[in-house]
């Protein structure tokens, strides 16, 4: 009997994991699945089809010590002693690197000497990481030229920049904690996660860029070229988005194989092919019935066409009865810097997770369209005309 727990079930990744563990790699691998949120959340808000197998267990509050959260688990979840495999996707943003680092490496902490303390049948633990690990945040600083495509045995990267990636921190607790004992864990390392999640996720970059595109047509009018918000250079930077279904895929075939991705192994994940927004943008845009154009130096930047036009959002919700808020809520500092900032050849080198037996792959647009389909089914953004 194989028990997933999900820590973290409402985010981008999270929500994926709930509905993929329902299905992949076949309908019956999971005979339960437990979702946890510290805010209300529910299978309806989701959007996940009801099934008996899943349970949401709202209110696990991972700032709270071991015992406590071990105790909450409990509480909610009949069947808690089950649990075999763990993934872990929560996540708290903090306004600067070591108050972010203290508190992510704690809420792993506290997440796993609960669950240790009350099912002795664990086997894997997987946490979830990303390019932070191989220094995306500092490019220049770190080199990151000298080491494309990315593989994950790459080095760490050096002081003082290393004391500011929680993801080390976060792994060797893992390593500590594991040793001895009956459970192993695995790493997965996606590059930048292309999805939908319900609610309000801030730092969605396909969100942000449905609500752009949107907008700039209720602006513009269709047909309208949409020049790419960033530099020529970072509009031909090569780069592996990851479809949120092929990232929570791998973390479920590292889950299930622990003979082969076991013992702190690490694997890089993505779609498949490597691409350029040059081969992404336009087709983003057409799905829009928009014609997605190269950059342009007079154009208006994304960050000020978005803060002059946000009354053009609010008449695209009352006409499709979507949230009208949602420009308000999207993070598009987070937006303008993945489109515009990340302008440098970033792509992974997928050879070690293809090695263990993942070959998943999608085209990229195709996740973006997939993405934005959930969005528009859970009412977010408005139907393609």
């Amino acid at each position: 009997m194989a028990h997933a727990l999900i820590y973290g079930a409402s985010g981008i990744s999270g929500w994926s994991l709930l509905n993929q563990t329902r299905i992949y790699p076949t309908p019956t691998t999971f005979s339960r699945i437990t979702g946890t949120t510290s805010r209300p959340f529910s299978l309806e808000k989701a959007q996940i089809p009801q099934d008996e197998r899943i349970k949401i267990a709202s209110g696990i509050d991972l700032t709270k010590s071991a015992d406590q959260v071990a105790a909450a688990l409990k509480e909610k979840v009949e069947d808690i002693s089950t649990v075999t495999h763990v993934f872990f996707t929560a996540y708290i943003q903090e306004d600067d690197f070591e108050t972010l680092k203290q508190t992510n490496t704690r809420l792993l902490e506290n997440a796993v000497r609960a669950i240790e303390q009350i099912a002795p049948n664990l086997k894997s633990i997987i946490l979830q990481t990303g390019g932070k690990g191989y220094g995306l945040e500092f490019p220049k600083e770190v080199g990151i030229a000298d080491h494309i495509p990315l593989k994950e045995s790459c080095p760490r990267i050096p002081e003082p920049y290393a004391s500011k990636i929680f993801y080390y921190t976060q792994y060797d607790l893992l390593k500590q904690l594991s040793e001895g004992k009956s459970w192993t864990f695995s790493e997965v390392r996606p590059d930048g996660v292309v999805g939908f999640a319900p609610g309000t996720n801030a730092m969605n970059m396909a969100q942000g860029i449905a609500i752009y595109l949107a907008m700039y047509k209720e602006v513009h009018g269709a047909g309208t070229t949409v020049p790419f918000p960033g530099h020529e250079h970072g509009y031909n930077s090569t780069h592996t988005d990851t479809f949120q279904d092929i990232l929570s895929q791998m973390e479920i075939h590292a889950a299930l194989n622990t003979d082969k991705c076991g013992n702190g192994g690490v694997f890089n994940v993505a779609d498949g092919k490597v691409v350029t927004w040059a081969q992404v943008w336009p087709r983003l845009c057409e799905r829009f019935g928009l014609v997605g154009g190269s950059p342009q130096s007079d154009a208006t930047p994304m960050l000020e066409f978005v803060k002059n036009n946000k009354n053009a959002w609010v008449t695209i919700a009352k006409r499709h009865g979507l949230n009208e808020n949602l420009v308000y809520e999207q993070g598009w500092g987070h937006t303008n810097f993945m489109l515009v900032d990340f302008d440098f050849d970033r792509q992974y080198d997928l050879s070690r997770s293809r090695e263990v037996g993942f070959t998943e792959s999608i085209d990229t647009a195709e996740g973006y369209f997939r993405a934005w389909e959930r969005m528009q089914k859970a009412k977010m953004i408005p139907p393609f005309e």
